[in-house]
């Protein structure tokens, strides 16, 4: 943890940052536009002691570089994750390198000139440009809505907030798609719950960014008419996920990751209030894009997925605990995709197979379980995302 003397300056430090996400279109350039790595590893350390998942309650500042969640917003920081702390170092960095050039070193009033933040022109990361924003987020499968035998994904976009069904197995955009309602660029964790109104299909459950409280929503159409408030303070949570029925009282369960203490917790449906979580697991703030799959061990309980931020790795692990005991690893360089969702068997081998988007093209890709592999075993079913 930072010393004392260290979170003061953090807390000062910063001042800057969210100044950065409202001067986007500021006339005064700055005199810095890059940086080396190991420059900004002496911001890092000033900051934050060098840790690039740091995350304190309460504390207003995120990640290695101590960005605000506003400052990582404006700068397109939810490419690649949802919270600058869940993001590698990388790609903390990455949007790091726009801050600076847009704000130059006084971001970081302190330990960027301390660092000599204005006085290093290397670039980073030379050999690859940097990602597009993505054009999609909170991918969630719904089950199959259109009577096709195949699951359907809705998503938001990130441009209108709008949200969309996208039909399987091709999940095509453009006309294909059908848009579902407006107004979500305010939700957070959209997860599929399972039914939990006994009507047969899908609810969805969600955060508002702007008072934590927790949503159910009821399908197909997921209007707002429909939305039941069944939790509050979710905003202390992230990587929400559906695991269906752990306990046995034939209510779909969920699970989420406290973002304070990296501990793993499962909350019993159907209201998810925080009395009857379990806490299952820690060290799970290390983890980043985490979904479920359904079955993949034949043991009849829900798997999930999990991507380790530090080194790229794809991980499954075993319900209903989930703990690291039961984790194998199935993938590599899973750092390069967004997006990753869990949508059920659509290539007809009664496997649950998985979607995600590459964050340096936008292009969707379809994984067919359970190894889940890329390369030429991967099929791109779209553009765009």
């Amino acid at each position: 943890m930072p010393s004392r003397a260290r979170r003061t300056r953090s807390r000062t430090g910063l001042v800057a940052a969210p100044l950065a996400a409202l001067t986007l279109f500021s006339s005064a350039a700055p005199s810095a536009t890059a940086a080396s790595v190991a420059t900004w590893d002496k911001v890092a350390q000033c900051e934050s002691s060098g840790i690039w998942s740091y995350y304190r309650a309460g504390h207003p500042y995120y990640g290695g570089l101590q960005f605000l969640k506003s400052t990582w917003d404006a700068f397109g920081g939810r490419q690649y994750a949802e919270y600058p702390h869940q993001a590698t170092k990388e790609q903390q960095i990455r949007i790091a390198e726009k801050v600076l050039a847009t704000q130059g070193q006084g971001a970081w009033p302190h330990c960027g000139p301390a660092a000599g933040l204005g006085s290093d022109p290397a670039e980073p990361y030379p050999d690859e440009p940097p990602a597009p924003p993505s054009k999609m987020a909170h991918l969630t499968q719904v089950g199959d809505q259109t009577g096709d035998g195949v699951p359907d994904m809705i998503a938001v976009e990130v441009k209108t907030g709008d949200l969309y069904r996208y039909s399987g197995p091709g999940y095509a955009g453009g006309t294909a798609r059908v848009k579902l309602g407006y107004g979500w660029n305010t939700m957070s964790g959209i997860v599929n719950a399972g039914d939990l109104t006994g009507d047969g299909v899908a609810d969805i459950l969600a955060v508002d960014a702007s008072n934590g409280d927790l949503y159910r929503y009821s399908g197909p159409t997921y209007k707002g008419g429909s939305k039941v408030q069944v939790g509050t303070n979710w905003d202390s949570m992230t990587n929400l996920v559906g695991v269906g029925d752990l306990t046995g009282d034939g209510k779909p369960d969920l699970i989420a990751v406290e973002k304070a203490t990296g501990d793993l917790y499962r909350y019993s449906g159907p209201t998810y209030n925080g009395g009857s979580r379990v806490k299952i697991g820690n060290g799970w703030n290390s983890m980043r894009d985490i979904v479920g799959t359904g079955d993949l061990t034949g043991d009849g309980v829900a798997d999930v997925l999990a991507v380790d931020a530090s080194n790229g790795n794809l991980y499954r692990y075993s319900g209903p605990n989930y703990n690291g005991g039961t984790k194998v690893q199935i993938g590599t360089n899973w750092d390069t995709m967004t997006n990753i969702t869990g949508v059920g068997d659509v290539t007809g081998d009664v496997v649950p197979d998985v979607v995600a988007s590459e964050i340096a093209t936008g292009k969707l890709y379809r994984y067919s379980g359970p190894a889940f592999a890329g390369g030429s075993a991967r099929v791109q079913i779209g553009t765009g995302w």
